[in-house]
């Protein structure tokens, strides 16, 4: 069995920062589109209601606060992506929205009635110091919640993408050593870790989404351009093993074609508990 390479943690942290700063205009007008078809159910998790002081943690392009926004929440957001900061104060100027690290949050404890993570913790060197830094700054009572892929076994876009990597090209090539982008894609994984960080009321639940594009041709440069690790995966292969992965992609991708286009299924983890 191959040992998991050391984690230089300040190394990966920069590389998710700046590659997701890079992709925010990107990562907004594409990925977006897909993680903001579970906000409704992240924000249910946390209570999210009139009044709620909300903490929306990796906020990205700001469009779970907005939601969060919409539902009379007062909120609170921070991403380590100056562009993703950016964008998100564009798209929801009725939150204070900081450029701020998840594993050392800005707030003084016990401020929060929910914190919410989505899509945020598998990009961060230390995914339990950030859990438990949401836990930090919880009121008693309040809420929590993070969503993580679920992984390519049972994730069609994600077992698209990557095995066509893993049957054209390289999966190891010389990024930086982050956690397993898959390790929260397992329920007793996520009840573990929110357990391990004092959470009660621990519920996890599995939710269908739709990866959409206008044609096969379309995954390959919409995951380049939205991606801060898997589009320098595929970017990182020799020439002929990336058109190679490209056309299996776009193969692969007909079998998803509807009336609309191209719409692969896609699945999140939601992991919520509530503090003591």
């Amino acid at each position: 069995m191959t040992p998991e390479p050391a984690i230089d943690a300040e190394a990966f942290k920069a590389f998710e920062r700046d590659g997701y700063s890079r992709v925010a205009q990107g990562y907004d007008r594409s990925a977006a589109i897909v993680t903001s078809q579970v906000n409704d159910a992240v924000l249910d998790a946390v209570g999210t209601r009139p009044g709620v002081l909300l903490l929306d943690v990796a906020c990205g392009p700001g469009w779970l606060s907005a939601a969060a926004v919409r539902r009379g929440a007062i909120v609170t957001a921070l991403d380590f992506a100056p562009n993703m900061v950016a964008i998100a104060r564009r798209r929801c100027p009725e939150a204070d929205i900081h450029i701020a690290d998840a594993e050392n949050l800005p707030f003084q404890a016990g401020r929060f009635d929910a914190v919410a993570c989505s899509l945020g913790v598998l990009h961060l060197p230390a995914p339990e110091r950030a859990i438990a830094e949401g836990h930090r700054v919880l009121k008693p009572g309040g809420r929590y919640a993070f969503t993580c892929w679920t992984p390519p076994a049972r994730n069609p876009f994600f077992g698209l993408v990557l095995g066509a990597v893993q049957a054209h090209g390289n999966l190891n090539v010389d990024l930086p050593a982050g956690p397993a982008l898959f390790r929260f894609g397992e329920v007793t994984e996520c009840e573990k870790v929110l357990r391990a960080a004092g959470f009660a009321s621990v519920a996890v639940t599995e939710l269908p989404m739709m990866w959409p594009f206008s044609t096969p041709e379309d995954v390959v440069p919409a995951v380049v351009a939205s991606t801060a690790r898997v589009g320098p995966l595929l970017a990182m292969q020799a020439s002929e093993h990336r058109r190679n992965i490209e056309r299996a992609i776009a193969e692969g991708a007909k079998k998803y074609m509807t009336a609309r286009g191209v719409e692969i299924p896609t699945a999140v983890l939601l992991a919520a508990g509530q503090k003591k």
